[in-house]
């Protein structure tokens, strides 16, 4: 199978990029390249797991509370791999993996991951370096979530509540200074305070009761931890 140009390039940026582009043709054999709108549910939590790569956009893997509350557990860029646990194990996915801009992803043909994870020893190597790799950057959302930065705090809190109800591609998070100071531990005058520096950096707007999110990669990178983990071809992105 011959790999389109942003195919290799997506899958250069993970652990699988040294592989011979003969078992990355098989890896790649009747898989699914996607065009999806912002908003799209690409995993719903509970449901049957399936490999991505994002080629475009961004996205998150989210958790969902019984009431309805979402946090976001990972922001994914082009070259990011989402679900590669599934390669073993076929139990329904906790977290969902929903876009927050329009996207461009390769949904992998799971009969054919699962036979090559089983039986090709340097794809199950990646597949082994990817999830060490996630692992890390677990560790590093937890930290960031309990001991981030309130900049990065509110941020993420913006993320998360702009994505829950986006309906088109606008990221508008309804609330007010008040509820977000509240749900970020802080008063409502220092939250005004962040908030008007990420006015002058031109990354939202506020209105009464909104905050749209004028840049969301910015915004999600900002959102990350300061724990990242480096992967092949990381350098000079």
């Amino acid at each position: 199978m011959l790999l389109e140009a942003d195919v290799r390039a997506a899958l250069s940026r993970t652990h699988f990029g040294g592989l011979p582009e003969e078992v990355l043709g098989r890896l790649t054999a009747g898989s699914v390249r996607v065009d999806v709108p912002s908003g799209t549910d690409l995993i719903l939590p509970g449901s049957s797991p399936r490999l991505h790569l994002m080629l475009a956009g961004l996205a998150k893997t989210y958790l969902i509370a019984p009431n309805g509350r979402q946090a976001t557990v990972r922001y994914a860029r082009a070259g990011d791999l989402v679900a590669a646990t599934c390669a073993y194990d076929s139990r329904p996915c906790l977290p969902g993996f929903r876009t927050l801009t329009a996207s461009t992803v390769l949904i992998f043909n799971m009969e054919t991951v699962r036979a090559l994870a089983h039986s090709e020893v340097r794809l199950a190597a990646a597949f082994g370096l990817e999830m060490a790799d996630r692992l890390y950057a677990y560790f590093g959302e937890l930290a960031g979530t309990t001991f981030g930065s309130l900049r990065e705090r509110i941020v993420r809190h913006l993320l998360d509540v702009a994505s829950e109800h986006q309906r088109g591609p606008a990221l508008v998070a309804r609330l007010s200074q008040q509820e977000l100071a509240d749900a970020v531990g802080s008063v409502r005058e220092v939250v005004a305070r962040v908030l008007g520096k990420l006015r002058d950096d031109r990354l939202l707007r506020t209105r009464d009761g909104e905050v749209e999110l004028l840049d969301p990669a910015r915004l999600a990178f900002e959102a990350a931890p300061a724990t990242r983990v480096t992967r092949p071809g990381d350098r000079g992105r």
